[in-house]
């Protein structure tokens, strides 16, 4: 919308730059969106505000100091990273003063990690995206159990092997066979959860915060938004997922950023994009899964990296098919 990219343009450059950095988050380079974004993480909780306005300038000042592309920087690609740290690692960990600090060295750190893998898959056309979060973010919550000032939280998952569902509970099929006044406000609060747990919100509002500075910048990347909660909660199901995830949003958020990816920002947009998008969204909830398995005796959560890794594969893949091209 012309609107918001006049408001985005008539910011201070720090205040633009920084904004722009956590809009990035959902592809979006625009400051009224990241604007939009850091007012939801706020609403959500005043410590993953913080956390993540910690995180965005200090990756952003460390991107700087690094003497990176300045034009990567001004369009935010140095801040995303640093945004998703900050809130991850107030969420899995228990609270110590130190925890700020540690905040900082992983954002710091996610700029460093940036600027190299965007060196090493820049040949290959394959954006880093959120792979430096992850791989940072990892780290940190692994180094904990060396270090007396700082110890696990509640929500990180015990190290274990993983266990089968045994059944799926009749939750499931009420889903899909009723739609009581019950039933239609889980679809909904699923729905809008899986977008907001993008960044780590477990909140209806914030999720709906989230949708509405994504269609500020563009309604198909909303749509590809809606579409990827959508298969994040309706294949989950179909599968016999857990239902305390699904209606968490947790089996949604990565789907929600595979087909933005693949439908909206790095595929030119089309009808046959639009269904290549859908696929790969189907496929980011296996990967989710079979990453959450592979990790469980780590006791790490996959994050991310089920979005990561299920985008490069198709955006590979389409640079070597006649049919799909690089937007």
């Amino acid at each position: 919308m012309q609107w918001a990219e006049k408001l985005d343009m008539a910011m201070p450059r720090p205040i633009r730059v920084i904004l722009r950095g956590v809009g990035q988050v959902f592809f979006c380079g625009n400051a009224v969106t990241g604007l939009i974004f850091l007012i939801g993480l706020y609403v959500g909780g005043l410590i993953a505000g913080l956390a993540a306005t910690v995180g965005v300038v200090t990756s952003t000042v460390t991107a700087y100091l690094l003497g990176v592309s300045e034009d990567d920087i001004d369009f935010g690609l140095y801040g995303f990273n640093g945004t998703l740290c900050g809130p991850c690692l107030f969420l899995f960990l228990d609270y110590t003063p130190f925890l700020w600090i540690y905040v900082i060295l992983a954002s710091l750190l996610s700029s460093v990690v940036l600027a190299a893998l965007i060196r090493i898959l820049t040949p290959y056309g394959i954006p880093a995206s959120t792979s430096p979060f992850v791989l940072v973010c990892w780290m940190f919550m692994a180094a904990v159990f060396s270090f007396d000032a700082l110890s696990r939280g509640p929500v990180l998952p015990e190290p274990g092997i993983p266990a089968a569902i045994a059944s799926t509970d009749a939750a499931s099929a009420a889903w899909l066979t009723s739609m009581t006044d019950q039933t239609a406000d889980l679809w909904y609060t699923a729905l809008t959860k899986g977008i907001a747990e993008v960044m780590f919100a477990d909140s209806v509002v914030v999720g709906l915060l989230f949708l509405l500075g994504i269609a500020i910048v563009s309604w198909r990347g909303a749509i590809m938004a809606i579409c990827g909660t959508f298969v994040g909660v309706l294949f989950p199901i179909l599968l016999g997922a857990n239902n305390g995830l699904i209606e968490m949003g947790l089996y949604a958020f990565n789907p929600v950023l595979t087909m933005m990816s693949v439908g909206w920002v790095f595929l030119k947009p089309s009808t046959g994009t639009a269904f290549l998008a859908l696929i790969a969204g189907i496929l980011t909830v296996i990967c989710q899964a079979g990453l959450a398995n592979f990790l469980a005796p780590l006791g790490l959560p996959t994050l991310t990296l089920p979005f990561v890794m299920t985008m490069w594969m198709f955006l590979y893949a389409a640079s070597m098919s006649k049919h799909w091209k690089a937007d």
